[in-house]
């Protein structure tokens, strides 16, 4: 008492003490009175977690779930005053009553279907859409339109997909709406921002930024339409725009394909407002790991859009017509749809031949022969498809198609072979190889700079097809004893193996 009466300041030793003191008798009174409602009833505000502690035989069990849902010692002394995790799992496994809980058994991943068709092209259909767009308005400087907004929107929507399926792993749905909205919202912000920066450089009118928007929510309503697994209401609404892209080979005009464009991006975004209307609003618990991956998603989207929107960009600035980019369509979306057919039956094939082959020997067999299959399937199919728009355009008189046919092909092969690291898991390795490509292109066109002083169309496709050329390469040497190794393919469980 006479210190805390005395009129003097405290010293900095005796200050340190009483500070320590205090601390210690709080950290006392913590330990003597740990806060067991509310411990309760922060294990009780998550479902999931309630089951889990139900179903563990044990309070080691149960430490471990906390541990796994954040609650580490560090968090349980502080906020509940329980001295470590197990001392806390002690009490909820006495609190909650043991509730046995069934195993569920685990289905083999299903093959191809013709419906990832639609899925995989969804990226590759405003190639074709917003070329009409662009045509009707005029190119002049302002060919950047497809650029931005393909490759804004699909890095964006890349990262809110992976943020989305983590939720999902965790069997968390409660916050789809918020995702929704924010994926569409800062696609549109994103987008906005990078067309305003381009068009103050390069040129280009309020228009052009108005359109170039439109091109990122599209495709990010098109995303969330993906996920929530509405492919065949996507599919209605792209019908108008289908049509009439069709029609502007000869049929009508420009500007009237461009109204049937305009009613099928309305479409996929009032489809997408329906996810919002939901009360799943609340804000999601993601960790900074899966931050990372996000951002990694995003910058091998950005890939992506930039090797896609790269194409288009130089075939409709070269003929101002989009015949050639609609002759090269079909292969395009043959490429981005085949390949998720073929990846989802590569998995379908490798798990098969992990669950029956009873050595290592047997397995790198059997995957082997699994992965040559998917390969020549897909590359026959994409073969198939070029050949046959390679005919129509010899008999259109379009020189610059087989050029463009040849680099879409090999844009088909990088991305089938990046498809297949990014399943399991091998970001790293396909963002490497992103860099080789972009490399290698970067490289052409600044020798057909130095040399020329300017950038022809048909050397940037070629830069393209070196590019794409360069990627394939790097992902078949990083997949040396990578993607047929059982490590990466998951067993399923069934009843009878786990009774």
């Amino acid at each position: 008492m006479t210190v805390l009466n005395d009129k003097k300041p405290l010293s900095v030793s005796r200050r340190a003490e009483f500070v320590g003191t205090a601390a210690a008798a709080a950290a006392n009174f913590r330990r003597r009175r740990p806060d067991r409602q509310g411990l309760l009833d922060w294990v009780r505000a998550d479902e999931r977690l309630v089951q889990h502690c139900a179903s563990a035989v044990d309070s080691l069990e149960v430490a471990a779930r906390l541990e796994t849902f954040g609650l580490s010692a560090r968090v349980v002394n502080s906020r509940f005053g329980y001295p470590n995790v197990f001392a806390a799992a002690e009490v909820i496994c006495e609190a909650i009553p043991f509730s046995e809980t069934e195993v569920s058994e685990k289905s083999m991943p299903p093959m191809g279907r013709p419906l990832d068709l639609l899925r995989g092209a969804i990226y590759a259909i405003p190639a074709v859409f917003f070329s009409v767009v662009v045509l009707n308005i005029g190119l002049g400087s302002r060919w950047w339109l497809l650029p931005v907004g393909l490759t804004v929107s699909w890095g964006t929507t890349q990262a809110f997909t992976v943020l989305n399926w983590s939720l999902r792993a965790r069997k968390d749905q409660r916050s789809d709406s918020l995702l929704a909205a924010a994926s569409m919202s800062v696609t549109a912000l994103m987008t906005l921002l990078v067309a305003l920066v381009v068009s103050f450089v390069l040129g280009g009118t309020a228009t052009c930024v108005a359109v170039t928007v439109s091109l990122g929510v599209y495709v990010a309503a098109s995303s969330v339409l993906v996920f929530h697994s509405r492919e065949r209401l996507l599919l209605f609404c792209l019908t108008p725009a289908l049509v009439g892209s069709a029609l502007s080979l000869g049929v009508i005009s420009y500007r009237a394909a461009t109204w049937c464009i305009a009613v099928s991006a309305g479409l996929v975004v009032i489809g997408a407002l329906g996810p919002l209307a939901s009360d799943r609003w609340r804000v999601p618990a993601i960790s900074s790991v899966t931050w990372r991956l996000a951002g990694k998603f995003s910058v091998y989207g950005v890939g992506c859009g930039l090797l896609t929107s790269t194409v288009v960009g130089f075939t409709t600035h070269a003929d101002k017509s989009t015949a050639g980019v609609a002759l090269a369509a079909g292969p395009l979306l043959v490429t981005l749809g085949m390949m998720e057919w073929q990846l989802r039956s590569l998995r379908s094939r490798m798990v098969t031949a992990l669950t029956e082959s009873t050595d290592l020997a047997q397995f790198g067999g059997r995957a082997r022969t699994a992965l040559a299959r998917s390969l020549t399937t897909y590359f026959g199919s994409l073969l198939g498809v070029s050949l046959i728009a390679l005919v129509i355009a010899l008999i259109r008189n379009l020189t610059a198609t087989p050029l463009l046919l040849l680099t879409v092909d090999a844009i088909g092969g990088a991305f089938f072979l990046a498809l297949i690291f990014v399943s399991i898991g091998m970001i790293d390795r396909v963002l490497f190889a992103w860099l080789v490509t972009f490399a290698v292109m970067v490289a052409t066109l600044l020798i057909s700079w130095a040399t020329t002083a300017h950038v022809a169309p048909d050397v940037g496709l070629l830069s393209v097809l070196f590019g794409a050329s360069s990627g394939i390469v790097t992902l078949a040497l990083l997949s040396r004893r990578v993607i047929c190794s059982p490590l990466n393919y998951e067993i399923p469980t069934s009843k009878k193996a786990t009774q």
